[in-house]
């Protein structure tokens, strides 16, 4: 692993293996990383004070829908110092369906090395972080749900290659450092 330690906070990049974690979740049980084994799984770092978090978490739900959690998990992991005094009420009215974490702490966030909200990782379905994006996504726009059909063929059709071809996609002026096959 290639972790940077800077005193209680790991920076977890590209490459790494994901750390696993346990939190309690909105519906009071406790949820893990490792809960999702075989799986992809996009974890989202968020809070309800930031505006750019509230902005895409409606496209985080879409995507969610879009996709069965068999094959990918949506993982919205709250920072929100008041923990579920603030999140339930925005949750409940936004109609949420995924499962919301708490990490009122930030122990895991510094795990992660998050140093903005939001932050987004992808996991893939052994534990390998393949993806790292640091501001607010519109996860419902045509080409983000198709890069999310070719990425979970893998799980349908397992590859012979050991290591998948890596391809960034473009985002207006930034690249998104996902892989696709192509």
């Amino acid at each position: 692993m290639s972790f940077v330690n800077i005193g209680e906070v790991c920076a977890s990049q590209k490459g790494d293996i994901a750390p696993d974690f346990v939190l309690k979740s909105l519906n009071g049980s406790k949820v893990s990383l490792s809960d999702f084994k075989g799986r992809y799984v996009l974890v989202n770092f968020w809070a309800t004070w930031c505006i750019p978090c509230k902005m895409e978490m409606p496209s985080l739900e879409e995507l969610h829908k879009r996709f069965p959690n068999e094959k990918l998990a949506v993982l919205p992991i709250s920072n929100d110092m008041f923990g579920e005094k603030v999140v339930r009420p925005y949750v409940e009215a936004n109609d949420f369906s995924f499962t919301i974490l708490f990490d009122p702490t930030l122990k895991v966030s510094n795990r992660y090395g998050v140093v903005t909200l939001p932050t987004t990782f992808l996991i893939d379905q052994d534990g390998m972080i393949i993806g790292v994006l640091e501001g607010a996504e519109d996860w419902a726009k045509p080409e983000t749900f198709l890069y999310f059909e070719e990425l979970l063929k893998k799980l349908e059709t397992p590859s012979t290659d050991s290591k998948p071809q890596r391809k960034p996609i473009k985002r207006e002026s930034e690249i998104l450092d996902f892989p696709l096959d192509g």
